[in-house]
């Protein structure tokens, strides 16, 4: 019973069974080969460890495709034959679907009908006034930026020179009024130091 292996259509062959992947292809070969091993330590000839083979391996779910179901299916026969009733085995699950079923099924009536758009035109017209509202918000976003107090990239320049010009007008007039003191102290200082002032 070894695996009859792949032949040219794309078909995986195991035991007779032609699978349509290569992995359950090799899942059959992993039941074909658990099955060779409790071949070889079970006893045929006692019903009481047929019986106990058979339940362990359905409570332990060692088998996933056809070919160990058949043999399942096969100790179940010999216990039959050998006294055991319907009721005293464990029927063998099988785990698979064997009917494709459509997603529509699962679905309640409700979720089946498609309910009418009411208002085509809203689809249309909703991006429209979306974008000129965004349109102005940017206007006057920029509005504010430009108007405010604070440096930002539309007015820096206009602050900056603003900020020296008001430093300029304070520095020369803390300096007339240093001149002004130093002339009522009596304090002379160099001229050439009032010249560089006064130029500027």
């Amino acid at each position: 019973m070894a695996a009859d292996g792949k032949n040219g259509n794309d078909s995986y062959i195991v035991c007779g069974f032609d699978f349509m992947s290569e992995n359950d292809a090799q899942k059959a070969e992993m039941d074909l080969s658990k099955i060779k091993v409790l071949q070889t330590r079970v006893k045929a000839s006692r019903p009481n460890d047929i019986k106990a083979v058979y339940e362990k391996s359905i409570e332990n779910k060692i088998f996933k495709t056809p070919i160990g179901w058949g043999y399942l299916y096969g100790l179940r026969d010999q216990l039959l034959q050998s006294g055991f009733t319907e009721d005293d085995l464990i029927p063998i699950p099988i785990n698979v679907s064997m009917t494709r079923h459509s997603a529509m099924e699962n679905l309640t009536v409700k979720q089946r009908i498609k309910p009418e758009k009411k208002n085509p035109e809203f689809g249309r017209i909703f991006p429209i006034v979306l974008n000129v509202v965004l349109a102005i918000l940017v206007i006057v976003m920029f509005l504010i930026a430009a108007s405010g107090e604070n440096d930002n990239i539309i007015n820096y320049k206009r602050n900056v020179t603003n900020r020296f010009s008001a430093w300029e007008q304070e520095l020369t007039e803390r300096e007339r009024k240093v001149r002004e003191a130093e002339k009522n102290l009596g304090i002379e200082s160099p001229e050439g130091y009032y010249e560089d002032t006064e130029s500027n």
